[in-house]
């Protein structure tokens, strides 16, 4: 039997969505919502929050928040930090990378020569 594929999804691709600015995007989170299992990190939540400018984009925040997977940053992933943090410009983007190595996941982003792909898969949009 093969296994689902799981994807982490990054708050770009999740913005894009909810704002609707580009229908290409909305119909890519679509595809990966149909062809596999979506994630998203606590970090992408908090920066979907920040993003939110009234009371409707937060209903939406929420909304999505409870359709996807939400996962949270356990203390395994900064044992690791040290080891990848010199790939990374920031922390918030290495530990995003740590949850999908940590977690078998394929990072789904617009954010270009951001992630290594050398243990992680990574799908750019």
């Amino acid at each position: 039997m093969q296994r689902e594929t799981q994807f982490l999804i990054d708050t770009e691709i999740i913005i894009d969505y909810l704002n609707f600015n580009d229908q290409k995007f909305k119909s890519d989170l679509i595809k990966f919502l149909s062809e596999g299992k979506c994630f998203t990190t606590v970090l992408n939540a908090t920066e979907l929050y920040l993003n939110s400018k009234n009371i409707i984009q937060i209903e939406a925040v929420t909304k999505f928040l409870y359709s996807i997977n939400v996962l949270g940053l356990h203390p395994r992933y900064s044992l690791k930090v040290s080891e990848f943090s010199t790939d990374f410009k920031d922390t918030r983007d290495c530990l995003f990378y740590l949850v999908a190595l940590f977690n078998n996941l394929t990072i789904v982003t617009k954010k270009k020569n951001v992630y290594p792909e050398r243990k992680v898969k990574i799908i750019l949009l």
